[in-house]
């Protein structure tokens, strides 16, 4: 159960690098991307809260 939550927690951690706004805007993405990362981050956010909270972590 603790490596399931690990390979989940591992793919948060590489889903908050890719999409980060951030980090696209170091690499030189549009504002407009960098708006809708923020949204994506906001729901990757939550979803790895709920999962936390749902599993007692």
């Amino acid at each position: 159960r603790s490596m399931e939550l690990e390979a989940i927690r591992a793919r948060w951690k590489r889903l908050m690098r890719e999409n980060h706004p951030d980090s696209l805007a170091a690499r030189g993405v549009p504002a407009d991307f960098i708006s809708r990362a923020s949204d994506k981050v906001a729901q990757i956010n939550a979803a790895w809260d709920r999962i936390k909270r749902e599993r007692g972590s």
